[in-house]
């Protein structure tokens, strides 16, 4: 097989994993012992798995959705957009614990179809633009008042 791989060019990679050049990557070998477990698969708790990391991305984007919506309304004082973005990033009063604050927005759903993940993330993009756009008009505002005196 060796001399054979050799020959051809297109399969330079198959020569060396054969030889032994370069180490097998975590993935590779995650698959390796996946294509070669003689364990039963259990499908129906996989689908279990997948079924609930899609809950879960649904259920933050329609947090997500509630919080743009909220946000795009310009009747709201500004104080109530504070708290409102404040709890959205778990920003609480001391002495309350209610865990660590969601650093990405895939976090736990990493399984879910490529579709729902760009639209969390595009989502989550909005409430970042639109959180950004506020810290921009205050720091204008701010510099305005700031020239004044």
């Amino acid at each position: 097989i060796l001399s054979t791989v050799s020959g051809v060019h297109k399969y330079k990679w198959l020569k060396q994993n054969v030889q032994g050049l370069y180490p097998q990557s975590a993935l590779l070998n995650t698959i390796v012992e996946f294509a070669l477990k003689e364990e039963p698969v259990d499908v129906e708790k996989m689908r279990k798995c997948l079924l609930k990391q899609l809950e879960r991305a649904e259920v933050r984007l329609e947090g997500i959705d509630t919080i743009l919506k909220l946000s795009a309304k310009n009747f709201l004082l500004p104080s109530v957009q504070y708290a409102m973005f404040c709890g959205w990033q778990r920003l609480i009063p001391e002495g309350a614990n209610i865990g660590e604050p969601l650093t990405d927005c895939l976090k736990d759903v990493d399984l879910i179809p490529p579709f729902n993940r760009m639209l969390l993330e595009v989502t989550f993009g909005k409430l970042y633009a639109w959180a950004i756009q506020n810290v921009r008009n205050i720091l204008i505002d701010a510099n305005a008042k700031f020239k004044e005196l």
